[in-house]
């Protein structure tokens, strides 16, 4: 009995084990952040209320958008309409890889409030030999985030802990008072 008990473990040990890369959301060896300038924000927000719209804008900050990688309207629209840019240094980019986005079991334990609408203000695209591989759109207000990776079947329920939300806060306003 003991012995079966001790091959369905092994079994499911070593089937659980992947490799990091094969857990990892995004293969990438560089990673360019972008962060909404704050009068940006403010100018949106009252055109909205105006009732001018700058549907892909919004389309950028409020939903799922892009719904694939190569999307050169998503990529003109955030390299020349009010963000800033960032390429992040190797060792934040080692962070990224070691200890943000991979698989893993989180007891999140913490709850963001997901019923607040998200406003993607900070945006990271990551790349692979110069060829995009993904893109992650994080709400910091809320916890909500949209991934998209040209990797099929990544999990990421678990991702956003508090821990990892409040790193990537670090993280970004970091780069955002270098700017100043």
């Amino acid at each position: 009995m003991i012995k079966r008990y001790s091959i369905v473990l092994l079994l499911f040990l070593i089937l659980s084990c992947k490799s990091k890369e094969e857990k990892m959301f995004f293969d990438f060896d560089s990673v360019e952040y972008y962060s909404l300038y704050k009068n940006k924000e403010k100018e949106i927000i009252e055109n909205n209320r105006k009732g001018i719209k700058d549907s892909i804008l919004n389309n950028i900050l409020y939903s799922e958008f892009p719904d694939k990688l190569d999307n050169d309207v998503f990529y003109k629209t955030i390299n020349s309409k009010g963000f800033s840019k960032f390429q992040l240094s190797q060792k934040d980019i080692e962070y990224l890889k070691n200890d943000v986005f991979l698989e893993k079991l989180s007891l999140k334990g913490f709850e963001f409030n997901k019923a607040c609408a998200p406003e993607y203000r900070d945006i990271l695209v990551f790349k692979k030999n110069n060829q995009i591989s993904g893109i992650a759109k994080i709400c910091l207000s809320c916890g909500q985030f949209y991934l998209i990776s040209s990797k099929k079947g990544i999990q990421t329920e678990d991702f956003g802990s508090e821990k990892e939300y409040k790193s990537l806060a670090e993280l970004f306003n970091t780069y955002k008072k270098a700017q100043n």
